[in-house]
């Protein structure tokens, strides 16, 4: 799992939620998402996984990526406020194939202690 922090100490989650879509012509709809964690993620709060939670209430509102849309979307997400209370939170998502953000991503990643692999890109 990584995670990348912006300036403002806002955590980026890239650990392998996975959203999947109902693509009808312009109609998009959210059929499914995947938590990649038992109770334990990062993702984890009272009401489950908070991933999943936001995007089953507010669907694709929590998107602030851009990309083609396709019928399974890997995501990073990011949590403002308490996961512990999700009613006082707000968690935004941003699919992994967003150039942009992609870029961004890249740039910050910093390395992890206990992944030999993003020692060796920094």
């Amino acid at each position: 799992m990584s995670t990348v922090r912006s300036d403002d100490e806002m955590v980026w989650n890239n650990d392998g939620h996975v959203v999947m879509l109902s693509i009808n012509k312009s109609e998009l709809e959210v059929l499914q998402t995947t938590c990649p964690h038992d109770d334990d993620g990062p993702c984890h709060s009272d009401a489950g996984c908070i991933v999943q939670y936001f995007i089953h209430r507010f669907g694709l509102e929590c998107n602030i990526g851009v990309c083609a849309p396709e019928p399974t979307l890997e995501i990073c997400w990011a949590l403002a406020g308490d996961r512990r209370d999700p009613d006082a939170a707000q968690l935004w998502f941003v699919p992994i194939n967003d150039d942009v953000f992609y870029s961004w991503m890249a740039s910050r990643k910093t390395p992890q202690s206990d992944d030999p692999e993003s020692a060796q890109q920094a």
